[in-house]
C-alpha cells in the first residue's frame, strides 16, 4: 500500500505579509504606593535630624543593678541583721599589699636589686624609709625584745630580796596523782596490791586445755592452722545446736539447758563424761608360763581425755559427712545424746576392769616377791 504522503508532488505554502501599521501597546501606569507607617515626603525636610528623648528615658548604662556587696548590705539592713563592713579591703587587695611589703623587705637587703626594681617598688621603698625615719628616734628599735612581767611576778621577785632584773626561780614540778600522793614519779594512781594474788592467776596458755588437746588431735601433717579452723567450726556447731536431752551419763557442773551457751564447757562435759577411768594392761609371767593377766590401771586426767578423743575421732571416720569438722561435730552431739559407740567402749573397759580388779593385788604381791628375789641375789 503506497504512503499517504507523497514527497514528489508539489504543495502550496501559505505566505502572510507583515502589516505596515504598528500595533498599539499599552504600558502599565505607575501605581502610587502609600504606607501607613511611612513618613510624609513633604515634611521630611522639616523634621529635626535626631528624635528628642523623653525626660525620664534611661540609656543602656543607666539604672544598673547595685553591686553584690551593696545588695547584701541593703538586704541585711532590711532584715535587721548586721550588714558586712564594705570599707575593709578585699582578699585580693590584702594579698597585693602583703606581696608589696614582702618585696620591699627583700629590696632593703639587696642593694643591687634596688636599681633594677620597678618604679612603683622604688616609690614604696622610699615612702617606707621616710616614714620610719620620722617615727622612730635615733638609738631605739621599733620592736623591743624586753620580757614583759606582770605585777604578781614582780612582787614575788621583790619579796625574795632581788631586783626585777634577776631571773625567776621555778620550783621542781613532778607528775604526782591528786588522789594518791604516794603513787610515785610518773604515776597518777597507786600501784595495785599484789599480795592477795596467788600463783595460778596468770594464764600460761592462750586456749583452754581441752580445746588445745582436741585441736592437736585434729591436726594432720603438721597443719595447725587448718586444725584450728576445724576446731572453730566444731565450737560454732556446739553453740548453735539445741540443748541435749536428759542423759544421766552426761556430767556437767552447768545445767544441761545452758550448755550450748558455753561451747567450751559443753565440749569439756562431753569428753570428760565419755572418758574411761582405767585402762587394761596385759602382764605376763605372774601366773606362770606364757599366760598374760589383765590388770586395770588408773589413768590421769589428760590420759582419760586423750582416750575419749581417740574414740570420738574413730567413730567420726565412719560418718557420711564430707568435711572432717562436720563429722566430728555430729559425733560430739551424738555423744551428748547418748547414741555413740564411744559409750559402748567405755562400758566394755569398765566391765573388764571390774572383773579383773582382783588381779591388782596379785600383781602387787608378785612385784614385791620379784623385788625381794632380785635383792637377795
Amino acid at each position: 500500500m503506497p504512503p499517504r504522503l507523497s514527497l514528489l508532488t508539489a504543495r502550496s505554502v501559505p505566505f502572510r505579509t507583515r502589516p505596515t501599521v504598528p500595533q498599539k501597546r499599552f504600558a502599565p501606569a505607575p501605581s502610587l504606593q502609600h504606607r501607613a507607617a511611612s513618613d510624609d515626603a513633604t515634611s521630611k525636610n522639616q523634621s529635626p535630624k535626631t528624635t528628642p528623648l523623653h525626660p525620664q528615658a534611661k540609656g543602656p548604662t543607666m539604672d544598673q543593678l547595685p553591686h553584690v556587696t551593696e545588695e547584701a548590705v541593703a538586704v541585711d539592713k532590711a532584715m535587721g541583721n548586721t550588714p558586712p563592713d564594705v570599707e575593709q579591703g578585699t582578699p585580693v587587695q590584702e594579698i597585693w599589699r602583703w606581696l608589696t611589703m614582702s618585696v620591699v623587705q627583700i629590696l632593703k637587703r639587696d642593694k643591687d636589686a634596688q636599681d633594677k626594681a620597678p618604679r612603683i617598688m622604688k616609690q614604696e621603698l622610699q615612702s617606707e624609709s621616710n616614714s620610719s625615719n620620722n617615727k622612730s628616734p635615733s638609738g631605739t628599735r621599733s620592736f623591743s625584745t624586753a620580757a614583759r612581767r606582770n605585777a604578781a611576778e614582780m612582787e614575788m621577785v621583790s619579796s625574795l630580796g632581788g631586783s626585777g632584773d634577776h631571773l625567776v626561780q621555778f620550783q621542781d614540778t613532778r607528775v604526782v596523782g591528786l588522789e594518791y600522793p604516794d603513787a610515785g614519779f610518773g604515776h597518777k594512781f597507786g600501784l595495785p596490791d599484789l599480795k592477795p594474788l596467788g600463783k595460778a592467776v596468770n594464764f600460761k596458755r592462750r586456749y583452754d586445755p581441752v580445746v588445745e588437746q582436741v585441736t592437736r588431735s585434729l591436726m594432720r601433717d603438721g597443719k595447725l592452722s587448718r586444725a584450728q579452723k576445724n576446731m572453730q567450726f566444731i565450737l560454732d556447731a556446739l553453740r548453735t545446736s539445741s540443748a541435749p536431752p536428759t542423759n544421766k551419763d552426761l556430767i556437767s557442773p552447768l545445767p544441761l539447758q545452758s550448755l550450748p551457751l558455753s561451747p567450751v564447757a559443753y565440749l569439756t562435759a562431753i569428753i570428760d563424761s565419755v572418758a574411761p577411768l582405767v585402762k587394761i594392761r596385759q602382764q605376763r609371767g605372774l601366773l606362770g608360763g606364757g599366760a598374760s593377766m589383765p590388770i586395770p590401771v588408773p589413768l590421769r586426767l589428760r590420759q582419760r581425755r586423750r582416750k575419749a578423743i581417740q574414740w570420738i575421732l574413730t567413730a567420726a571416720e565412719g560418718r557420711r559427712e564430707d568435711k572432717l569438722a562436720e563429722r566430728v561435730a555430729k559425733e560430739l552431739l551424738g555423744v551428748a545424746e547418748g547414741r555413740s559407740s564411744a559409750w559402748e567402749k567405755r562400758a566394755r573397759i569398765h566391765k573388764l576392769a571390774i572383773s579383773a580388779r582382783a588381779n591388782v593385788k596379785i600383781a602387787a604381791s608378785g612385784r614385791r616377791t620379784r623385788t625381794k628375789a632380785i635383792r637377795g641375789k
